[in-house]
């Protein structure tokens, strides 16, 4: 049997609660949600989560701005430096870790820290809209992902008010109710809004990290401009026993989601409905805590019990660390 066999058939490295928790919800509501907007719909005639009223109809479109944050922890110890495997595509299953640089040997380690690392092509005309207001769309997506995903009163206090207040009046009231309801039960779907970190939990000063891409298209409807955003969060957390730990993904969690936002203008539509919108996506998270994750809040893979071996669904998709790659579908977590 190689070296590699041997390692992955080590117990200590076989345990499901490691390894990948998946998650692909509509982000504007639960499954359940979905179908009783649905019914809505051939009630009404209205189409769900994509709202914006034109001439007194309501109709949906989503869109997004964004800004660069970067997250501070605890300052880690200095360490001996660790070798790194040149561009790796998988977070190395045994290695060892280093708290003053989490993400050697992990895909995110030459990525870049904060919101840097989702680019954006060079500004041009997109139809009827000029490179300016393109550039614009790219500004307010980038300035959308960070407030959920990097700004600290949303990791840490779990405050959602700078983020909604980035989209129009109608988006807003749409999804205040939804992110308020933080004490259900059942929150599936609401981390694909937002990136709260379990309390108890500190992020290291390396991180977070991104990775990804945005790109400009004509919307459905006139006077929509849409970005379809393509990336990858990662987040690298503290640990007080770092010599306990084997592999870099009891530290590093990812986060990997595909979303779509649409810039909403014009004189045709309610002022109520101009600005930006969240139009659905996918998400994903590897190597997090289960029992947090369950709960809508994002913890370490050190978080879960160890358990006897894996009996499947830990595969290291390609998917969780590259945005090329559909948002996978596998769970490690139940």
């Amino acid at each position: 049997m190689d070296d590699d066999n041997l390692l992955e058939s080590h117990p200590d490295l076989m345990d499901p609660e490691w390894r990948k928790h998946a998650q692909t919800d509509a982000w504007l509501g639960a499954k359940q949600d979905r179908k009783q907007l649905r019914k809505q719909r051939k009630r009404t005639s209205r189409r769900p989560h994509r709202r914006w009223r034109i001439l007194g109809l309501l109709v949906a479109i989503l869109a997004v701005t964004t800004a660069a944050i970067v997250v501070a922890g605890r300052r880690p110890p200095a360490r001996e430096a660790i070798p790194e495997t040149p561009n790796p595509t998988q977070v190395a299953q045994y290695a060892h870790v280093d708290l003053a640089r989490p993400y050697a040997n992990t895909p995110a380690q030459d990525w870049t820290k904060g919101i840097g690392g989702i680019t954006s092509p060079a500004a041009a005309a997109v139809g009827p809209f000029k490179a300016e207001a393109v550039a614009d769309a790219y500004a307010q997506a980038r300035r959308a992902i960070t407030a959920a995903h990097l700004e600290p009163a949303v990791l840490f206090s779990h405050d959602p008010k700078a983020y909604l207040a980035l989209f129009a009046p109608d988006q807003r009231e749409q999804m205040t109710p939804w992110l308020a309801e933080k004490s259900a039960k059942d929150k599936a779907g609401f981390d694909s809004y937002l990136t709260e970190i379990a309390d108890g939990y500190h992020l290291l000063d390396a991180g977070p990290r991104t990775f990804g891409t945005l790109t400009a298209h004509a919307g459905e409807k006139p006077g929509e401009l849409a970005v379809d955003a393509k990336y990858v969060v990662a987040f690298a957390f503290d640990n007080v026993h770092p010599d306990s730990l084997t592999s870099p993904n009891e530290i590093v969690s990812f986060l990997r989601v595909d979303e779509e936002y649409v810039v909403v203008t014009g004189s045709g539509v309610a002022k109520s409905s101009r600005g930006l919108w969240l139009d659905g996506g996918q998400s994903a998270t590897s190597s997090v805590g289960c029992a947090a994750a369950r709960e809508g809040f994002l913890a370490p893979g050190y978080a879960n019990p160890q358990t006897g071996p894996s009996t499947g669904g830990d595969q290291d998709a390609p998917g969780y660390y590259d945005p090329k790659y559909p948002v996978p579908t596998l769970d490690g977590c139940h």
